[in-house]
């Protein structure tokens, strides 16, 4: 009886999975795109800080009678505008850098971050319907309730230009729940790869669903006190995230 000899197993060595603590891979990084994702996050949220406070804020918002008052003399809303929307698309290039990178990761992580570069394009795209409402027709029509001659064409005036305000809203509403997909997306990106730091996973998780709350808040009660301190809280994590995000990924990817 002869004994056959067993055949030689595989020698398997695993390999370690990039981390916060180990290098990326240099092809998962774009370095130059990551720079310009990191440019335009900070000049975008210094130039949508600067219209903020161009813009004129001192009446009530959900208040449209005081609101357009104010508004009908401002010599410089169109330009106003024009800058808010400039920022948010540095900002929504930053947001698409961040995706691009991360969607270089395997299975679900990859997936998510493909899902973030969709919805922000959308982010962008929203945005520019909700400023040409803001800025161009709503500014039209608040500037002819202001100089009609009558108080019926006055009456009928309001009455178009506080329609036109109730589309701003609802144009702001839904660019807020794209917001918060969008980062809400990155984040369980970034938690569940090994791209970056966890932290960072969390920052943008928790924005997301900041976004998203103020964003039906927004569609139910307007340009509200209560939906401005939920935002308010999303946009300065949102800050947080746009901005160490790409250093981080940089940073490792540099080990």
């Amino acid at each position: 009886m002869s004994i056959q000899p067993a055949s030689p197993q595989p020698h398997t060595v695993p390999v370690a999975r990039p981390g916060p603590d180990r290098p990326v891979p240099a092809g998962l990084v774009n370095g130059s795109l990551l720079s310009v994702g990191l440019v335009a996050a900070v000049v975008g949220i210094v130039v949508e800080v600067a219209m903020g406070f161009l813009h004129p804020s001192h009446a009530q918002p959900n208040n449209s009678a005081a609101a357009f008052e104010e508004y009908s003399h401002s010599q410089d809303w169109t330009y106003v505008h024009i800058g808010q929307f400039a920022g948010t698309l540095l900002v929504v290039i930053a947001l698409v850098a961040i995706a691009r990178t991360l969607s270089g990761q395997p299975a679900v992580a990859g997936a998510m971050a493909v899902v973030g570069t969709v919805t922000a394009v959308l982010v962008g795209a929203v945005f520019a319907v909700q400023m040409a409402v803001d800025g161009v027709a709503l500014k039209g029509t608040v500037d002819t309730w202001a100089h009609a001659s009558t108080a019926t064409d006055r009456s009928a005036a309001f009455l178009v230009a506080d329609g036109v305000r109730w589309v701003e809203k609802a144009l702001s509403s839904f660019f807020h729940l794209l917001n918060g997909t969008t980062l809400l997306a990155l984040g369980l990106s970034v938690l569940l790869g090994q791209m970056t730091r966890r932290w960072l996973g969390w920052v943008g998780v928790v924005a997301g669903i900041g976004f998203l709350v103020g964003g039906i808040i927004t569609s139910r009660t307007g340009f509200s006190p209560d939906a401005s301190r939920v935002l308010t809280s999303a946009l300065l994590l949102s800050a947080v995230f746009l901005i160490a995000t790409p250093v981080s990924l940089r940073r490792a990817a540099g080990r």
